[in-house]
Order: C-alpha cells, then structure tokens, then sequence
C-alpha cells in the first residue's frame, strides 16, 4: 500500500506540472522552461507568507497573489510580445525567466531548504503501517479538483470556449472578437497557480529549495510523454514518470531516478513523436 499511495502522490504532483505546460502550449504555442522554477518559488512564498507568521491563509493569498502576479506579469511584460514571433524565440525568455527564479531563490531565501510542515499528521493508516498524513489527502482532492474545474471551464463558460478557439486558431479567434491577450493570460495565470500548487505539494513531502527545480524537467517529462495538446496525456504521462522513478528508487538506484523520465521520454518520443495521445497535426504546427 505504501507503493501505491507513494506513486499516486507523485503523480499528483507531477500531473499538476504537466497541465500547466500542456495549457500554455495550447494557448500560446509555448513550452515553459520555468515551470520547475515557478513550482519551487511559489513553494516558497507559501512558506514565507504564512507559515512563519502562524496562519495557513495568509500563506494561502500568499500563494494566490503571486499566481495572478506572476502569470499576468509575465504575459504582459514578455510573452505579449514575442506573440505570433517563432516559437524558439518565447522557450528561450522561459530560459531567461528559470534563470532568474533560480537566482531568486539564491538571493532572496539564501537556497535555504525549507519544508512546509502543514497536514502532516497521519491522517488514514494502510496496511502493512503505511499513512496518509493530511496533506496527501490533500494532495489528492486539490488534484482532483483541478482537473474537474478546467474541464468545466473550457466546457461550460464562455471564456474557455474562447480559450478554446484560440488554441485552435488564434487570429481567426482574434477576428471574430475574441480578446487573445486576455486569454493568452489568463492561460499564463493558470499554469502558473498550477506550479504554485504543485511546488506547494512537493514542499510538504519534501525539502524546498535550488536543487528542487528539476521537479520541472520531470512535469516537462510527463507533458511530452502524455502529449503537448492533451491533459489526459498529463495525467498518463505524469503516473508513468512516478511510477518509473518509484521503482528505480526501490529496486536500482536512487541516483538514477533523476535521468530515468529522459530515458522513457527517448523511448515514447521514437515511437510517437507526438505522444501518447498528442496529435499529429500538433506536432506539424511546432
């Protein structure tokens, strides 16, 4: 059961990782170098807007705050105008901008590592003595909830309906009346509360801080395995990369755990280039 409840937390994680990566993409035809970056500093500001002080909802409109800040920022101050621009010119700001958090993180919390110690009472007890402490039940629901809200959102409202139209076609949604810029960053927004709570998730099991930023490559991992145009690719992708590295963990080598989502990526990028539940046409438009 430990096994069990160990890969579902990873994958919780890393599924959160994946989405954001896959809604930019699909919105903007953007593939974020940061979002490991983002994840870790977001952690981070959970942490130091609350947690030090004593209250959880502070560290909670923290975390909120710095999600609408950030994604806005970033849409507004540097994706805005590199739109409709060749798509190596926005991975290579993403670059800049992991650069930056990472300095960040150097600068402002002295790479401190740093673990958010909320819910971490054991919550359910498994059999064979494993437990669930409140933050993987949490983990789990907010997971949950995230995917069911942006289903219900790309079907149910208006805007998702544009958003929608844009990724399928940007300037005809734009000549239709479609507000793209408001779109385009309201996409941003999401993916980054998305990192935000990931990074938050991961803070809780283990440590934050410079070296945690590769958690990203691992969410980059499972968006390409799963497909770049497809959430239900982010969650597949996201369950085979934890569970890839769970085993490697327990039966092989915990070092090599870091470099096995490449490997499964060189595997799943040969046969399908696209992904497991990507799209041709996806790919040709990159």
């Amino acid at each position: 059961m430990e096994f069990v409840a160990t890969v579902i937390i990873l994958t919780c994680t890393y599924a959160l990782l994946a989405a954001g990566i896959v809604i930019l993409y699909k919105a903007g035809r953007v593939v974020n170098f940061a979002h490991g970056e983002i994840a870790i500093v977001g952690g981070y500001v959970f942490y130091s807007s609350g947690l030090m002080t004593g209250s959880p909802w502070l560290a909670v409109v923290g975390a909120v705050a710095f999600s609408i800040v950030t994604g806005a920022f970033i849409y507004v101050a540097m994706m805005r105008r590199v739109v409709g621009e060749p798509f190596y010119v926005a991975i290579l700001i993403t670059v800049g901008i992991a650069i930056v958090l990472k300095a960040a993180i150097i600068v402002i919390w002295r790479a401190e590592q740093v673990t958010i110690d909320v819910g971490v009472a054991p919550a359910i007890r498994l059999a064979g003595g494993a437990t669930l402490s409140y933050m993987d039940l949490a983990s789990i629901v907010l997971t949950i909830a995230f995917f069911v809200a942006l289903y219900l959102f790309f079907t149910f409202t208006r805007l998702g309906v544009q958003f929608r139209g844009t990724a399928e076609n940007a300037l005809l949604a734009s000549q239709r009346g479609v507000n793209v810029n408001l779109v385009l960053s309201l996409a941003w927004i999401i993916a980054v509360a998305a990192a935000t709570l990931s990074g938050v998730l991961y803070g809780g099991r283990a440590f934050l801080g410079s070296a945690s930023v590769t958690i990203g490559l691992a969410g980059l991992t499972a968006a390409l395995v799963g497909g770049l145009d497809s959430l239900r690719g982010a969650v597949v992708g996201a369950f085979i990369v934890a569970l890839a590295q769970y085993l490697t963990v327990r039966l092989i080598d915990p070092v090599l755990s870091e470099a096995l989502p490449f490997l499964i990526l060189l595997v799943v990028m040969s046969v399908r280039p696209w992904g497991l539940f990507g799209t041709v046409e996806e790919l040709d438009r990159v």
